[in-house]
């Protein structure tokens, strides 16, 4: 087979090359400017539709430095001065293979074949020192690379750019070496590069790779959340994960992670793909991850989420995290943090230290006696529920009025009433007309419902259809509540106060348990373990509250942790204004509002002292906390199983 390719463009790639051509030097044209080329002459409505996200040159190097590249590298320190070892590194690289299953304008194989070139004329002076060549054939071929992209013109582009990126490092060897035995012409032929949904092809009819194969797998896929997806990429996902149940749940990029464990399953091949840290927090992980393990494969390095910059068009604000994946165990895995890393044993789905153990939704408290509970849903039409502006309607039975407080008016410092009537109750509150035309709407929503549990509770309207209320009070924590706050405003109501739905309900609790939930240690599991609802915390009983790990708290302890969220609720009244002026939104990309400063360091108070009950000494950081609350859910879990 030649090695040499004829190229054939569309009629729209190949004028806009021509037209670019005039206008530029192509030895000067940087591949991860002429990505965002690309993303200027995608339409909007497109890359909104794709998900597209591009890669700027440093992140690349993120993902493929300790794919491949840093091994690479230190193979070549070691093989310095021996010509063996030298011309073994350099079969060693001739053979590798890389795909980019979502290749976008190609950025990814355009810099990994940019760097395993350089890489290459640092062996080739290494071995001119040796027997004084000065001849260099250079072995890394085009035809190595290979790359899946949704996108005709997408694909046109990647060809166009390997090209560019091959001349550049022909005449990058020639500025180094002189005389070399290659010429940019004839072009050489690249390796497959498919126009086709990534989802739908089989990925070893592109790149066939056998057990032993050194194939790399890399890119930035699509992340589209799971309520932006059309009809298709559903589908896409019910093919990739068929007959797996709750799969609607997962980003789109789920299905690349899950290609591709199985596509290196049993071999030496490597992955690792830039993704919105999304899959890594709440119900994803445990749908997700378990069935990666299944395929014998493990996280061999990550970076922890990082807000995600580039050089596009319009910079796609999000935070991400990389993860690298392998079916070959290894005691050394990277788990980076900004530019840092640390050696670690296993990198958990959370990506921290810890297990591979995902946290599952529990029924009962795992780790406390007291049990959370929804707050009291009405399902009434809008008769149960009264408005501010409607209560003097109801001032002669009052009586039978309660201050109805859910997670928006609470955290608004507001509230609303409704009608509440006890057993026993029933004949007097019906006295009032105001009240009985209340009870028939109720009466009448539930009768007419499709719900049969609702039309059961049609024989007794007078009731919510939870009716669950403290002796002496209760917990109210919000089910949704901004993740730009540092901590979810929590606090307490008085018997005489209903919780609505939309907030969650300790009843009857030491007060010590409030301190604990209001802890960084418990917003670090909220955050990772709960996930989020659009740019929300999303707080649930079965899967935070219920599987969140305490451990045995002394007496003094809890007579600490008392006193200090009994200041910080103090603190609150003291400085007026609502929750949500309190506590802001400090962590805002845009617009952040600081948080009240006399709180937010009595907060820290309270974390100092919750922090020492976890561990004698100080946590370096929040993977260390997070990696000791997983471990702790892990023993708890199997200790019980």
């Amino acid at each position: 087979m030649s090695r040499y390719a004829l190229v054939v463009f569309s009629k729209k790639s190949r004028n806009l090359i021509i037209e670019a051509g005039e206008l530029i030097g192509w030895d000067k044209v940087n591949p991860d400017i002429l990505g965002s080329m690309l993303q200027a002459v995608a339409s909007e409505d497109k890359r909104s539709h794709l998900g597209m996200h591009y890669t700027s040159v440093p992140n690349i190097m993120k993902v493929i430095n300790p794919l491949f590249l840093d091994d690479l590298h230190e193979e070549f320190e070691k093989a310095k001065g021996n010509e063996t070892k030298l011309n073994n590194l350099l079969e060693r690289m001739r053979k590798m293979k890389f795909m980019d299953p979502a290749c976008g304008s190609g950025n990814f194989l355009i810099i990994t074949y940019k760097e395993l070139r350089r890489l290459e004329m640092d062996i080739f002076e290494e071995l001119g020192k040796i027997n004084n060549s000065t001849m260099y054939v250079p072995t890394i071929d085009l035809g190595q690379f290979y790359g899946i992209e949704i996108e005709d013109f997408a694909v046109d582009v990647t060809r166009l750019s390997l090209y560019i990126a091959d001349h550049q490092m022909n005449l990058e060897l020639k500025r180094r070496y002189g005389d070399y035995l290659r010429e940019t012409l004839p072009l050489h032929k690249v390796g497959d590069i498919r126009c086709g949904n990534a989802l739908r092809l089989d990925w070893n009819e592109i790149l066939p790779h056998e057990k032993d194969d050194e194939v790399y797998l890399f890119g930035n896929p699509p992340y589209l959340g799971a309520k932006r997806q059309n009809k298709e990429q559903k589908e896409d996902k019910e093919i990739i994960f068929s007959g797996m149940k709750g799969i609607k749940i997962l980003d789109y990029i789920s299905g690349w992670f899950m290609l591709g464990a199985r596509y290196i399953s049993g071999t030496k091949g490597k992955i690792s793909f830039v993704t919105t840290n999304s899959i890594c927090q709440g119900e994803q992980v445990g749908k997700l991850w378990p069935e990666i393990f299944n395929k014998g494969i493990r996280i061999d390095f990550a970076y922890t989420p990082f807000k995600w910059k580039n050089n596009a068009k319009n910079n796609a604000g999000v935070v991400v995290a990389i993860i690298g994946l392998s079916s070959i165990e290894k005691d050394d895995k990277k788990l980076f943090t900004d530019n840092t890393y640390e050696i670690v044993k296993n990198i958990s789905p959370y990506l921290t230290d810890a297990t591979n153990e995902t946290v599952k939704s529990a029924y009962n408290p795992l780790f406390i006696n007291y049990k959370m509970n929804i707050g009291n849903m009405p399902n009434d039409g809008n008769g149960l529920v009264v408005e501010k502006e409607d209560y003097e309607k109801f001032a002669d039975c009052s009586q039978f009025l309660r201050k109805y407080v859910g997670a928006k008016e609470f955290i608004n410092s507001d509230y609303r009433y409704c009608i509440w009537i006890e057993d026993g109750q029933k004949k007097e509150a019906e006295n009032y007309p105001q009240i009985r035309e209340r009870i028939q709407i109720t009466k009448k929503h539930r009768e007419n419902s499709k719900d049969v549990g609702a039309r059961k509770l049609a024989k007794v309207p007078w009731k919510f259809r939870d009716t669950r209320s403290p002796k002496k009070n209760a917990f109210i924590i919000p089910r949704v509540s901004s993740e730009n706050r540092i901590y979810v405003p929590m606090g307490m109501a008085d018997k005489s106060t209903v919780i609505s739905d939309s907030a969650m309900a300790i009843y009857d609790a030491p007060l010590w348990l409030l301190g604990l939930l209001e802890s960084r240690m418990h917003m670090l599991w909220l955050k990772n373990i709960g996930g989020t609802l659009g740019t929300s915390f999303r707080y649930s009983a079965g899967l935070v509250y219920n599987t969140f790990p305490v451990p045995e708290l002394s007496t003094r302890r809890k007579n600490e942790i008392e006193e200090l969220i009994g200041n910080i609720l103090d603190i609150r009244e003291e400085e007026g204004g609502t929750l949500a002026e309190l506590y802001g939104s400090p962590l805002a990309a845009k617009n952040p509002k600081p948080m009240n400063s006399r709180l937010l360091e009595a907060h820290k108070e309270l974390d100092k002292v919750v922090d020492r009950a976890y561990k004698s000494t100080d946590f370096k950081d929040d993977n260390e906390r997070l990696a000791l609350l997983l471990n702790m859910y892990s023993e708890m879990v199997n200790k019980k199983g």
